[in-house]
């Protein structure tokens, strides 16, 4: 059987989306999956052991066009059958119009984005007065690959690495001075905007009091276009790090946070990371509600303010104070870090490299 999965183009929901797909497989150990991702989404997937191929969709020169991937879809080298199955973990028009273009054969989806006719097996989201419900990542995608008799095994995040990640990530470690059992790693970004981003200054004093009370120093991950945030929290705490502009890539980051002590981030994508590898995390939440991102970790902390306006959902501060971020204090955050690192001892955890790749 071919199975073909178009997977989230958000970071953080392609971690989500990991049980699933593992699960999906392990119904179908047989089967060739193929994984479709945005390129910089891809590296998430790279070295699982469910994923057979895995295909770039994107801008030219970093994935194929819609077109040529329906084609591919249409004419799999070795089997004119082409897919037998397709499972749309996105939700968009064009994503669905790829899998009916590529003749996959069963087409399943969320109806949604008014794509319901180009679907076989349309699911309903949840909605009350026509707004819908947040719904965990999570079950929404276990409930789309329960279609091809997949079962719900586990719900926890599932990362993997390869052996070059590994050694990449103790290379910089190496290079920055690090402990890895004595970092924290600040995530102080977020895709999504700049409402969901806290403060840089109070990353900051989180960064003193961490080496002053707990001997952790710190470690900054943020994406290239977030470094004058980082260097703004450098300049401001004691002892803390950036990882260079130059890193070379998303698969490196995996093996890096793996490593760390501790994480304290904004509801981004790295949060999920630290989930993955087991890694004690302190999320900071703002304008998003919790439950879309709800993952039941035990090692995870999240703060949010109580507005009378959120959670909003928008990328730009609707009234222009950001409260729901502001009122989320250093103090909170740290009490919050230090009851993890002194409840959770220390272990470079979760799946280890991938060996030969």
């Amino acid at each position: 059987m071919r199975i073909v999965v178009a997977c989230p183009n958000w970071i953080g929901d392609a971690v989500m989306a990991t049980p699933a797909l593992a699960a999906l497989k392990a119904a179908h150990p047989e089967s060739h999956l193929t994984l479709i991702a945005r390129p910089y989404v891809a590296p998430v997937f790279e070295a699982a052991p469910y994923a057979d191929e895995i295909m770039l969709w994107g801008p030219r020169g970093q994935g194929e066009n819609l077109l040529r991937l329906a084609e591919r879809l249409r004419h799999t080298p070795g089997d004119a059958a082409g897919y037998e199955a397709g499972v749309l973990m996105t939700n968009s028009f064009r994503s669905a119009l790829l899998f009916f273009l590529g003749r996959v054969r069963q087409r399943i989806g969320y109806d949604r984005e008014w794509r319901g006719w180009l679907l076989t097996d349309r699911l309903k989201p949840l909605k009350e007065n026509g707004r819908y419900v947040p719904t965990p990542a999570l079950t929404y995608y276990f409930d789309l690959v329960r279609r091809l008799g997949a079962h719900e095994q586990t719900l926890a995040l599932r990362l993997y690495t390869t052996t070059a990640d590994e050694a990449a990530a103790d290379r910089l470690y190496a290079a920055l001075g690090l402990v890895a059992a004595q970092t924290l790693v600040l995530a102080p970004g977020a895709a999504f905007g700049l409402a969901k981003c806290w403060p840089a200054e109070r990353f900051a004093q989180v960064a003193r009091e961490a080496r002053a009370k707990l001997g952790l120093k710190t470690l900054i991950l943020c994406a290239p276009k977030e470094m004058a945030v980082a260097q703004t929290i450098v300049a401001a705490a004691d002892g803390a790090a950036v990882v260079p502009a130059e890193l070379p890539g998303l698969a490196t980051v995996k093996a890096v946070v793996r490593r760390a002590r501790a994480m304290v981030t904004n509801d981004s994508g790295l949060r999920h990371f630290a989930a993955a590898w087991d890694i004690p995390v302190v999320t900071i939440f703002g304008p998003t509600h919790i439950n879309w991102t709800e993952t039941w970790f035990a090692k995870e902390t999240k703060l949010q303010a109580s507005v009378e306006c959120g959670p909003c959902q928008q990328r730009v501060c609707p009234e222009g104070h950001l409260q729901c971020m502001n009122l989320v204090t250093p103090e909170q955050v740290f009490m919050a870090l230090t009851a993890l690192v002194e409840k959770h001892s220390y272990a470079a955890s979760g799946p280890v490299a991938t060996a030969g790749k």
